[in-house]
């Protein structure tokens, strides 16, 4: 969906004269407390068992890239 959403939003943003985004892989988006806790324990855990399986940070880079997660 997200190519989609880039050739809308480049076709938007010629017509309106101004940048329009349309993210479709946003990342997780809660918004209650417990929500955003559960949600900050999962990434957490998940970066844990990404550093133990060996994965490199520089793939963990790319994708949280992919989830908008720029760092």
């Amino acid at each position: 969906m997200q190519p989609v959403a880039q050739l809308l939003a480049e076709e938007a943003s010629e017509k309106l004269g101004q940048p329009v985004e349309i993210d479709t892989i946003r990342p997780l988006q809660a918004f209650d407390a417990g929500g955003r806790a559960r949600a900050l324990s999962a990434i957490i855990k998940t970066l844990a068992e990404a550093k133990a399986a060996g994965i490199p940070p520089a793939d963990v880079s790319g994708a949280m890239r992919m989830v908008d997660w720029k760092e």
